[in-house]
């Protein structure tokens, strides 16, 4: 069996070479603690940091546990700290959700893009005032309440129909819906969905 290396990178093509045994040493000793730093305001953190979500339940402490979910519940806070998951220190973020707690893993500052290293953002030019007008009629007419059942998995639903016409001894290829793509000429396009919207 071949040898492993074990590189850390510095800069393109350049790493310093680490043993398995000097990684295994640094590694966190796993745990199901979660130990909370402090409690922030939860509607103020970035959702772009939110990686995944684990349900708590409570073990011993019922009481603890329906506490700590109406305090979070009516002051809007939430627990920030750290895990050890997986041989990994992740930060977390504990807090209420739909009658429940839960407990939600968080990305690292410097592992969430940032959007201004890339240069295609750099010296956009400003928006024309009447197309700006238009495009917020457009958004206004477009308004409604925050609804995420109306959206479905179409692919999924493509797919169940395919698997019970085959189990039915059918085949059945449901059509597929293409996209239609905007006009070239932005002012038009803006204008004709502005009328669309007032019949």
């Amino acid at each position: 069996m071949a040898d492993v290396a074990y590189g850390y990178p510095l800069e393109k093509n350049r790493y310093v070479l680490l043993e398995k045994k000097e990684i295994d040493s640094a590694r966190p000793e796993s745990g199901n603690t979660i130990l909370l730093d402090r409690f922030v305001n939860f509607f103020e953190i970035d959702p772009h940091f939110f990686d995944n979500t684990y349900l708590l339940l409570p073990d011993r402490s019922e009481e603890a546990y329906s506490l700590l979910r109406a305090v979070m519940e009516k002051t809007g806070k939430a627990g920030l700290g750290k895990i050890t998951f997986r041989s990994k220190e992740r930060m977390v973020l504990v807090h209420y959700y739909r009658g429940a707690i839960v407990a939600t893993t968080l990305h690292y500052v410097d592992e969430v893009m940032d959007p201004q290293i890339f240069p295609a953002l750099k010296g956009l030019a400003e928006p024309v005032e009447k197309e700006m007008d238009l495009a917020i009629q457009i958004i206004k007419g477009l308004s409604g309440d925050l609804d995420l059942s109306g959206f479905k998995d179409h692919y999924k639903e493509r797919i169940e129909i395919m698997v019970k016409s085959k189990m039915a001894g059918t085949i059945s290829i449901p059509e597929k819906k293409t996209a239609k793509t905007p006009g070239k000429n932005l002012m038009e396009s803006l204008r004709l969905t502005a009328e669309s919207l007032k019949k």
